[in-house]
């Protein structure tokens, strides 16, 4: 209890005393009306309803039992006494007075106790709306803390999304820029390709042409190469068999000339006729002529022969023209066949093309919405990046409404609890005031029980019952302890105002705003990633094809041999020819050495060769003096760093090996060891007599 009722409490306590000492000496004889009185008054004392705010009269059974037991002394004693006192009527009218002040100083009381609970009632709630209004202030000021955090949060997020997003568009606007220079640049290219692809076609087309037409004269050059040489070949076998049968007819007639020299001689010495000896002249001088006319033959048959034999040089070179042609043919084939392809696939490409411009057609018929298979795929891979984001945004969507719907179940869980808990807190003050009720009404009792019976009075269970309600004030306390510490946790109220509200709603916009515009350019980028991968697979192909596309080797031994010979026949041929003119030249004096400017320049080709080579040795040379002397250096520090001995080379395949630790001491190198690679020994210096010895 609080201080004031206690004081009220006391005061009536004190005010019954006195007038209890007061009326003490005639307690006897007042005993019987003083308990009519208090069963009067027990009977008549308004009962206070908290729950309805009114007074009611009706008594309750444990009053009207008490009423009841007070009674009947009373009346057993009234039995008992016949006689009345002297002073009645005084003692009625005093009596009279003293139960209308006590009533009255009973109402007093108890409006006071009433008054008094009501303000403690009332300064309760009020503290507690107070605590309540503080709280809710402090959670407010919470919150609104809180929500600026998160605006600004959101604001900084917002800043950098924007940040973030001018740098995407920035670096797509330029990777877009760059896709766009790439891609036209792959398009030049291609046509450029395209054109080189035609330009070749055609040269193809036209060197295959020019190839046949070369290839059916030199076929025909070198049928009528072969019948020619064919009939060199038998004329020259002619007339090796006609120069056989001359040198045969000339070595008879030799032989015949010196047989008859012999006779001229023979016969001189017997008769010396002269018409012998005439005779045997003019033959002579005949068998001279023959001999003369055989050796101009013979000198006509060896230039033919040597004409023949430049044809046949000739006839070889055709051959092997005839070969290089055939090769050349070969590859023409092949480039023909390569040609053939190439058209195979323009063809099935214009076809492709004529098929999707017939597909693009019908649909522009329709609804005008691609204008190329290249449109198409990209609005395809569009399609599919599109979709890939909204299941994206559906997936997030699908979380977010789960955990909506979780914290709105939660929630409905909490206002549930909290409506029981306010029903049940309803309750519990409620009951607690109609124990504070009876607990002041079960004082009051015990207050009129003490001052109008004191002999009656039971002091021990008075204490019994304000241990009891220690008891229970302690158990209600500590039921109230965790209550309150529960109660102090409430659940924050979103009670922002409006113009945060609108901020946050303008900002969510923004950010879907935002969101939407990055999931496009997002789109845009792998669809410009997508253009750039195709493109630059598109040049790669067409530069691995114009790679690909190689008919010759840079520098072919076979083609490298074949060209140094031709040049190498070129020039004798020339050289042949150079000297054939100046041994056919008329006029040319015998005196004056004179050769051929071809012959000149082939053998200062010759020279330049030689000198080449000579350079060449002399460098290969070098390098190899220049190897040798270092690996003999490196050589000569290994033996020198592990062995301590100094090596020293030697012409004519020698070695001297000596020892630091017993050097020479004069310049013939006595204390050294020689080793002779050629004949395989070692001599050594030091030994007697210089020993030689044989390795093996």
């Amino acid at each position: 209890m609080s201080s004031p009722p206690a004081a009220s409490l006391n005061m009536s306590r004190a005010r019954s005393g006195s007038m209890s000492s007061v009326l003490r000496p005639n307690t006897s004889s007042l005993a019987r009306p003083l308990t009519t009185f208090r069963s009067t008054t027990r009977a008549t004392q308004p009962a206070y309803n908290l729950i309805t705010d009114e007074e009611s009269t009706s008594q309750s059974p444990a009053r009207q039992s008490y009423a009841a037991e007070s009674v009947r002394p009373g009346s057993r004693e009234s039995s008992k006494e016949n006689m009345a006192p002297l002073d009645a009527d005084e003692y009625e009218k005093y009596r009279r007075e003293i139960e209308s002040l006590k009533a009255e100083i009973g109402t007093i009381q108890y409006r006071m106790q009433t008054a008094e609970q009501e303000y403690e009632i009332t300064r309760s709630q009020q503290n507690n709306k107070m605590e309540q209004y503080r709280r809710r202030e402090i959670e407010q000021s919470h919150l609104k803390q809180a929500a600026e955090t998160a605006h600004r949060q959101a604001e900084e997020q917002v800043a950098a999304t924007k940040t973030e997003l001018d740098e995407l568009r920035q670096a797509k606007e330029i990777e877009l820029a760059a896709a766009e220079r790439r891609a036209r640049e792959a398009q030049r290219e291609a046509h450029i390709l395209q054109e080189q692809l035609d330009d070749l076609s055609s040269a193809k087309d036209q060197a295959a042409r020019v190839a046949e037409k070369r290839l059916s004269d030199m076929q025909t050059q070198v049928t009528a190469c072969q019948n020619s040489l064919l009939e060199l070949e038998q004329v020259n076998a002619s007339k090796d068999n006609i120069l056989q049968q001359a040198y045969s007819q000339v070595t008879e007639k030799e032989a015949q000339i010196s047989n008859l020299e012999a006779e001229v001689l023979r016969l001189r010495a017997t008769s010396g006729d002269a018409e012998v000896v005439e005779k045997i002249k003019t033959d002579l001088s005949q068998q001279v002529q023959h001999i003369r006319t055989l050796e101009k033959m013979n000198n006509e048959h060896l230039d033919e022969l040597k004409k023949l034999r430049a044809s046949n040089k000739a006839a070889e070179i055709l051959e092997e023209e005839k070969r290089s042609l055939v090769r050349k043919l070969a590859s023409a084939e092949s480039l023909q066949e390569e040609l053939a392809e190439a058209r195979l696939q323009r063809q099935r490409l214009e076809d492709e093309r004529l098929a999707w411009t017939s597909y693009l057609n019908a649909q522009q018929g329709q609804d005008a919405e691609f204008e190329s298979p290249q449109d198409m795929a990209r609005a395809l891979a569009q399609e599919r990046l599109t979709s890939a984001s909204y299941m994206e945004q559906l997936g997030m969507e699908k979380s977010q409404l789960k955990e909506e719907i979780g914290a709105a179940r939660a929630n409905a869980d909490v206002a549930s609890v909290d409506r029981a808990r306010a029903r049940l807190d309803r309750q519990r003050a409620l009951a607690v005031k109609e124990a504070e009720f009876l607990r002041l009404q079960l004082h009051n009792i015990d207050d009129e029980q003490q001052t109008m019976q004191p002999d009656t009075y039971n002091q021990s269970t008075t204490l019994r019952l304000r241990e009891l309600e220690t008891l229970v004030d302690k158990e209600s306390n500590e039921i109230d302890t965790p209550v309150k510490a529960a109660a102090g946790i409430k659940r924050a109220h979103s009670q922002d105002d409006e113009s945060h509200q609108e901020q946050l709603g303008q900002l969510n916009r923004k950010n879907r705003k935002l969101q939407d515009e990055l999931a496009d350019l997002q789109t845009k980028l792998a669809l410009a990633e997508k253009d750039l991968l195709s493109s630059r697979e598109q040049l790669s192909a067409a530069k691995l094809q114009n790679q690909t596309r190689v008919l010759s080797l840079r520098s072919n031994p076979t083609w490298d041999n074949e060209a140094i010979k031709r040049s190498t026949l070129e020039a004798l041929q020339k050289e042949n020819n150079d000297l054939l003119a100046t041994l056919r030249s008329k006029q040319r004096d015998p005196s004056i050495p004179v050769i051929p400017t071809s012959v000149l320049g082939a053998m200062e080709r010759e020279i330049a060769a030689a000198k080449a080579e000579t350079t060449s040795a002399q460098k290969s040379a070098r390098r190899l003096k220049e190897v040798w002397s270092a690996k003999s250096q490196e050589f000569k520090e290994a033996i020198f760093s592990t062995l301590g001995w100094t090596v020293t080379f030697i012409p004519n395949g020698k070695m001297r090996v000596e020892s630091t630790f017993y050097p020479s001491q004069t310049d013939e190198q006595e204390n050294s060891i020689v080793f002779d690679g050629e004949r395989g020994t070692m001599k050594i210096g030091f030994w007697e007599q210089n020993k030689t010895m044989r390795v093996d």
